[in-house]
């Protein structure tokens, strides 16, 4: 993958995370895919990658997610963001947060 093509990934990726879809997240991960948040044991699977979506979703209704860049490493790439929303879903405390990785 060059870095065009990551590009362009790395952005339909970020739409599908301020997209309220979480399928639409899961739909970039292989059927047996995993997606590791912190310190949690990966989610395995389209299915266990939705309810992860949905959680973020759920708590921060009004995230958005920036694409803060990419960069190649090699073969790689990183991708930088910064999620941005309010903890204001069920039993939220109202809080902003912005949370880079």
């Amino acid at each position: 993958m060059n870095t065009e093509a990551a590009t362009e990934f790395t952005t339909r990726y970020t739409a599908a995370w301020c997209s309220q879809d979480p399928a639409s997240v899961a739909a970039f991960f292989a059927e047996n895919g995993s997606l590791a948040v912190n310190e949690d044991a990966p989610a395995k699977g389209r299915e266990a990658i939705t309810a992860v979506a949905m959680g973020f979703m759920t708590t921060f209704p009004d995230m958005v997610l920036r694409m803060d860049g990419i960069e190649a490493q090699g073969d790689e790439f990183i991708f930088r963001w910064t999620l941005i929303g309010t903890n204001s879903g069920p039993d939220g405390n109202g809080n902003a947060v912005q949370i880079s990785g």
